[in-house]
């Protein structure tokens, strides 16, 4: 990505190199570095887990609602 050293030309159209894209929902860098998606892979798990251990840990929700919730998960 970016790295040839070659110019690039469709339909006499020069294609200018990319330095980061995103392919399928998952950012790829020049060097391939997945550090940055697992950072932000991870960084989301972590918000959607406190979310769902406040329902799961609250009282006056009951358990077939909790129940309800998993499965739609």
């Amino acid at each position: 990505m970016g790295e040839g050293k070659e110019i690039l030309k469709f339909d006499g159209e020069e294609i200018k190199p990319c330095y980061e894209c995103t392919f399928l929902g998952t950012k790829i860098d020049q060097l391939v570095d997945n550090t940055t998606e697992l950072k932000h892979r991870i960084s989301q798990t972590r918000k959607a887990t406190n979310a769902l251990n406040s329902i799961w840990w609250h009282k006056s929700i009951s358990k077939n609602r909790k129940l309800y919730i998993y499965q739609t998960i």
